[in-house]
């Protein structure tokens, strides 16, 4: 079994749930998907893992965080996020691969299509 100390990634925010849910009832294509799953502007999480990792934190200092100050910026973050999701989706994907293909059957899982890299 392959262990990792700490697991890099995007953080599990509301926001991908909704992409995801969004693909499987079949509103978005899985290439509108990807695109989406690419912004990346809602930020990366670490999740530690073993033993070891959470060894290695050490407190260091604190900030309170006031509502005043960071409120703003998260709002203005889910905006852009928001903006750059209507672009990334840009209508129907008339060409695309949708959920509904993938459980028929109708697209062979090795098709480029479905496999090509979410970085494209």
């Amino acid at each position: 079994m392959l262990v990792h100390d700490v697991i890099r990634g995007y953080r599990a925010d509301d926001s991908y749930f909704s992409f995801a849910r969004q693909f499987v009832s079949g509103m978005i294509s899985l290439r509108q998907l990807q695109r989406i799953m690419c912004l990346g502007d809602l930020g990366i999480q670490y999740a530690l893992m073993s033993e070891r990792a959470f060894s290695m934190i050490r407190f260091c200092d604190w900030k309170r965080a006031s509502g005043s100050e960071f409120y703003p910026k998260r709002f203005e973050r889910e905006q852009n996020a928001r903006r750059k999701y209507l672009d990334a989706v840009n209508g129907f994907d008339s060409e695309g691969i949708d959920i509904r293909d993938l459980m028929a059957g109708r697209v062979d899982l090795n098709d480029p299509r479905v496999n090509r890299s979410w970085a494209e």
